[in-house]
């Protein structure tokens, strides 16, 4: 009785075990419970390239100028 007791225990040791390095693995694939980050970077994200387009397209500008004022 004993050494099936000892099997079974063993049995789910392993088991829950096996459980957990199988979650470990899929844990960051899971949605996240709250998209509020998610979305908070990809505003970041989104502004930040607006931003960053805006300032080369200044940039762009001041270049062009200065190289039509050389020909002139």
């Amino acid at each position: 009785m004993s050494s099936y007791l000892w099997r079974k225990y063993a049995d789910y040791v392993y088991s829950k075990w096996e459980k957990t390095i199988l979650w470990d693995m899929i844990d960051p694939y899971r949605r996240p419970k709250s998209f509020t980050p998610l979305v908070t970077i990809y505003i970041f994200a989104f502004y930040t390239g607006i931003i960053g387009s805006a300032i080369t397209e200044q940039l762009y500008k001041v270049l062009l100028y200065h190289s039509m004022k050389k020909l002139t």
